[in-house]
């Protein structure tokens, strides 16, 4: 019933987002995303041979009976489909991985996997919500992970989960590759043209009636890490603008950082980064367009808020009066894309198509290895049970040569027994506390039957 209800949400996303969605040329190539090397893995002889409902099968009954799965049995499973009729499989098996003792050992290629799975088959909101419940999936994208999700979602005009994306980027902390930082600015500067794409999550509300009480030892102070813990789309595309900004050195940097922090509402910083501006950089401080983006975005505040900003502008409009880029921003973002695309594309795709053969050695190595721990084990449980055996038989041919010995150690634990029970009917009401104890372990409870 499940997976119908998924079928029929997910064709009915497809039929009418078949009319709504215009396709543009993507800013990566086909070959950046190395599908051909990509589908390779299936020439494995390790996963043909791999049928993935009794692989679930299995892993669903040793997560049942152990309390934990392999990764490398989920690695394999995850690798091995193609389907789309396994989407809640995928989703139930990265999760028992993740609550069992195995989930640090989980292998790059799972990861990979899982997203390629998701987005090949278009399940963007079981894709968004494994990757941004990381406790319960503990699914991380790499940079080309990270490039082919928001190049996918930017081609299809997407750009509510191109952003949700890049914030993803930040809240990891990764800046280390230009495409994805650029990807990013962009994603986010794209959203915001449009932001009520992405709704603030609902605070479930409780409807129920009843009165509950639940005595705890202590209560937790409530605690905001001011990063996880973002829900509200405006703080984590301001935060992942701040973000990215403070790792570019330029005046497109300065600029996402403004918009970014008055979006975060950090007002505070924003004042102390304009006057830092002010006193260091003369002339192209920013890019002149970023005012009335700024001014759009903080239209409808709230009156706490709103005064706030207003000391922010005060500051802006000395920042205005200075000699900055008259460029279009969304221009010199998308040049700044082409660029970084031209310089590492080819390098990427190398590095990515080597990974995948690694990943096929690693997968191999780690099996062989567990294989071997498995017939390890099993030949020391046949040896204890050898050893068990000799044991017995030995005991029984030897019965009549140590009789006296057998009957002195069990005269030996007669009395130890008799001692033991005395000391006991030596304690004070002794006896009706043992009939009490022989009664609580006798009484069976009676049937319970419908009144009705």
């Amino acid at each position: 019933m499940l997976k119908t209800l998924r079928y029929s949400q997910r064709l009915c996303r497809v039929c009418s987002g078949s009319k709504n969605v215009t396709q543009k040329r993507s800013f990566l190539s086909e070959a950046y995303r190395c599908d051909e090397a990509w589908s390779r893995r299936l020439d494995s002889p390790l996963l043909q041979k791999i049928k993935p409902m009794t692989m679930f099968a299995e892993l669903e009954q040793k997560y049942g009976s152990a309390g934990k799965v392999n990764a490398v049995d989920v690695d394999i499973f995850v690798n091995s489909v193609t389907d789309d009729s396994y989407i809640d499989e995928v989703m139930k098996t990265l999760h028992n991985l993740r609550q069992s003792t195995e989930a640090t050992n989980i292998l790059d290629s799972t990861h990979h996997a899982a997203i390629r799975y998701f987005l090949q088959h278009d399940f963007i909101q079981e894709l968004h919500e494994v990757l941004n419940d990381r406790l319960n999936y503990g699914i991380f994208p790499d940079y080309f992970d990270f490039n082919m999700l928001m190049d996918h979602f930017l081609k299809r005009k997407d750009y509510a989960s191109a952003a949700k994306i890049a914030s993803l980027v930040m809240l990891q902390e990764d800046a280390g590759h230009p495409i994805t930082n650029a990807f990013c600015i962009y994603a986010c500067h794209k959203y915001l043209e449009n932001p009520d794409d992405w709704k603030k999550p609902e605070i479930p509300q409780d409807t129920s009636k009843e009165e509950i009480k639940v005595r705890v030892k202590y209560l937790r102070n409530p605690y905001f890490d001011d990063h996880f813990d973002l829900t509200d789309p405006r703080d984590l595309v301001g935060k992942t603008l701040n973000f990215q900004g403070k790792h570019r050195m330029d005046a497109l940097g300065r600029t996402c950082q403004l918009r970014g922090l008055i979006l975060y509402k950090k007002y505070d910083d924003v004042l102390k980064l304009i006057k830092e501006w002010l006193e260091v950089i003369q002339d192209n401080i920013v890019y002149e367009e970023i005012f009335e983006l700024i001014s759009k975005d903080n239209s409808n505040l709230q009156d706490q808020d709103f005064e706030k900003f207003k000391l922010v502008e005060a500051s802006l409009s000395l920042l205005k009066e200075k000699q900055n880029l008259k460029e279009n921003l969304n221009e010199t973002i998308e040049n700044l894309i082409t660029a970084a695309v031209k310089e590492e594309a080819e390098k990427d795709i190398s590095k990515q198509c080597q990974i995948y053969s690694d990943w096929e050695h690693v997968r191999a190595s780690i099996l062989q290895t567990q294989i071997k721990a498995i017939e390890k084990e099993r030949r020391i449980a046949n040896v204890e049970k050898i050893k068990k055996e000799l044991k017995e038989r030995e005991q029984l041919l030897t019965f009549f040569d140590n009789e006296e010995a057998l009957e002195l150690q069990i005269e030996k634990i007669q009395e130890k027994e008799r001692k033991e029970d005395e000391r006991i009917r030596k304690m004070p009401k002794s006896e009706k506390k043992l009939r009490a104890l022989i009664t609580a372990e006798s009484y069976i409870p009676p049937d319970i039957k419908d009144r009705n």
